[in-house]
């Protein structure tokens, strides 16, 4: 991945591989395999807890919770199957496809509580109008949900890493910390979305944008994003501020493709003040240039899209989407860094974004009738 080692500070990308690096990989790949599947199955097992995180009641297993609702899932799934972020990447450890079953599930919820507490945004008679206050406290709480069971799954995974792998301590113990930051901020995030989706609150999110789309997208997104830059590339949320007292300010963003249509949806905390400049900016953009926004967010700040298996190849093997897709906002470097942001600017602008294809555009459609 990395040719020189003598004068590096580079941005991890989980695309760099060189030929070389992907052929040891693929040589090993069962070995590999089964490393890694013991270290998921004992970490899994040690991040399990006994009682529902909403309820508290014990519970002798969990629900198979989606942090996408299933119904739109099915919507772009091929004989249940939905192609994952590996499609672009290209890990050989990690497979392309995914079952709608396995897609982005979490178990941490009782099944009673599963049912209930989404209900009006896993409502699909609910989006034909604005969503409500109540669907987005619904929405954010799940987002918390899901972020909270991955960083309890990543803690106990770098114990074993560590224990197993012989992790160097300093990288060890830094992941550590931000992992138990992020998981004390999911957890705060939590109990105020409970709170207001209980409460019945009304204007403590704010809506930045929701657009009905007459087709159906080739994409299905939920997740919660910490925007580094603005449009014009001031700071939002510096990530490598280490403190307990600095909090992470997050954006909820949804792609829902629905039965003829799509919904998107973005919204923040009214409390976090930090996005101001970000929703100004981007009201002033054009409809299809606001969308090239969303389609860049999802695919360089996250992991968690699935797509439709009919989008062709060619585009799916895009270098450009392949290198955005692959981003982190991890930065490899052996010296002291001065100035991470100015690093992380030059690989996250939003001036990259016409560079790869929006799939959010009605030229990427579903096209329903060959189903």
């Amino acid at each position: 991945m990395f040719e020189d080692f003598d004068d590096i500070t580079k941005m991890m990308n989980l695309s760099d591989f060189d030929d070389e690096e992907t052929s040891i990989m693929e040589a090993n790949n069962i070995e590999f395999k089964k490393t890694l599947g013991k270290l998921m199955g004992l970490s899994r097992k040690e991040a399990k807890s006994d009682s529902c995180f909403y309820c508290g009641k014990k519970v002798n297993s969990f629900c198979n919770s989606h942090s996408i609702p299933a119904m739109f899932l099915r919507n772009i799934a091929i004989n249940g199957d939905l192609y994952n972020n590996n499609i672009m990447i290209k890990l050989p450890l990690i497979d392309d496809e995914t079952g709608v079953n396995k897609t982005g599930t979490f178990h941490i919820l009782c099944r009673e509580c599963d049912s209930i507490i989404f209900r009006d945004y896993e409502n699909p008679k609910n989006y034909n109008s604005t969503p409500t206050s109540k669907m987005l406290a619904q929405i954010a709480m799940k987002n918390f949900l899901r972020g909270i069971s991955k960083r309890k799954l990543e803690i106990a995974l770098y114990n074993n890493m560590a224990s197993e792998l012989g992790l160097p301590k300093e990288f060890y113990e830094q992941q550590q910390m931000v992992n138990e930051l992020d998981l004390k901020e999911n957890i705060e995030g939590f109990k105020r979305a409970k709170k207001i989706n209980e409460k019945g609150w009304d204007n403590e999110y704010y809506l930045i944008y929701h657009k009905k789309l007459s087709y159906v997208v080739p994409l299905a997104f939920q997740s919660q994003l910490a925007l580094q830059f603005d449009l014009e590339g001031n700071l939002i949320n510096d990530i490598y501020y280490d403190s307990s007292k600095y909090k992470i300010q997050s954006m909820h963003l949804c792609v829902f493709p629905e039965e003829n249509s799509s919904t998107i949806i973005m919204f923040i905390d009214s409390k976090d003040r930090r996005y101001r400049s970000f929703y100004k900016q981007f009201n002033k953009l054009s409809e299809d240039d606001k969308l090239s926004v969303i389609n860049y967010m999802i695919f360089s700040l996250s992991e968690d899209v699935y797509l439709n298996k009919e989008i062709n190849d060619i585009i799916l093997n895009d270098n450009n989407l392949r290198e955005v897709a692959g981003k982190t906002q991890h930065i490899f470097s052996i010296s002291p860094i001065k100035d991470p942001n100015a690093i992380a600017y030059d690989n996250l602008s939003f001036s990259q974004r016409h560079r790869i294809p929006n799939f959010l555009l009605e030229e990427y459609k579903v096209d329903l009738t060959s189903e």
